[in-house]
């Protein structure tokens, strides 16, 4: 049974328990009362006006959080336009995008030799030998009266070189209906190519999907692979490798007819 007078305990303040008590802080000294509640942390809708500053708090966060996903958004899409033009203006500028192209080194090289001959013989004249510097392998040409002098020409130059290559073809992943496969292409010859073309026949209707490291493209059965702007140039000794995806039918054997710039390679 609740004795008279009892209130509830979240009803008693500091002040009243300190007058009921007689009680006095010793750290204190001389004590001041405390400061009393505002009236508008407690009484009727106090609830009330604490989930409304909940709720504003919340959107608050809330909006703040939408700002830094937006702005992060933004500057990775400036990082990505940025780096896409860097990669364009550094493909442009790479040397193999200069480079000449180079003579068709399949093309004979012919020179007619052309002779004059004198209608007439010269009539003779006197001849004075003079002590030149000249290298003593040099003589003068000598005339004589009732001869036909004539100027011979040069000896043709040798032909061209011949492009020459080894080829290795492999397939590296096969599933129902494709397959990925790779061709080392190597230039065997003596001189650069730039830019180069390989060639080959497949045997059983495959067909090219994709490819890196070469410009595909495909007529019936003949696929042709064209260098691009990073591997322009293939040097005596080195060696390309392409790869492709492909898809096939029924089967899908090796294929034939390897090239190399015009000239037939070898398959190791």
């Amino acid at each position: 049974m609740a004795r008279a007078g009892w209130r509830p305990d979240d009803e008693v303040s500091v002040d009243d328990l300190l007058r009921e008590t007689g009680a006095m802080p010793r750290s204190l000294g001389t004590y001041s009362p405390l400061t009393r509640p505002r009236e508008d942390d407690t009484g009727v809708g106090y609830r009330e006006r604490l989930e409304q500053r909940a709720k504003e708090a919340a959107a608050a966060q809330q909006r703040a959080g939408r700002r830094i996903r937006w702005v992060s958004a933004l500057c990775g899409g400036l990082v990505v336009v940025g780096s896409l033009v860097i990669i364009a203006v550094t493909s442009e500028s790479s040397p193999g995008r200069q480079a000449a192209v180079a003579p068709d080194s399949l093309a004979p090289a012919t020179t007619t030799p052309r002779a004059l001959t004198s209608s007439s013989a010269p009539a003779p004249v006197p001849t004075v030998i003079r002590q030149t510097s000249a290298s003593p392998t040099t003589s003068a040409p000598k005339t004589t009266a009732g001869t036909t002098s004539a100027t011979q020409a040069p000896p043709p130059p040798p032909p061209a070189p011949v492009a020459s290559c080894t080829v290795r073809y492999a397939v590296t992943d096969q599933w129902p209906n494709g397959f990925t496969a790779n061709v080392w292409v190597t230039n065997t010859g003596n001189q650069t190519l730039n830019p180069w073309t390989s060639t080959w026949n497949f045997t059983a209707g495959q067909r090219v999907t994709h490819s890196w490291n070469g410009d595909f493209s495909q007529s019936g059965s003949r696929v042709t692979m064209k260098a691009v702007s990073y591997n322009l140039s293939l040097a005596p000794g080195a060696t390309v490798n392409i790869g492709f995806n492909g898809s096939f039918d029924r089967s899908n054997p090796t294929p034939v007819g390897f090239t190399l710039s015009g000239a037939r390679c070898t398959t190791t």
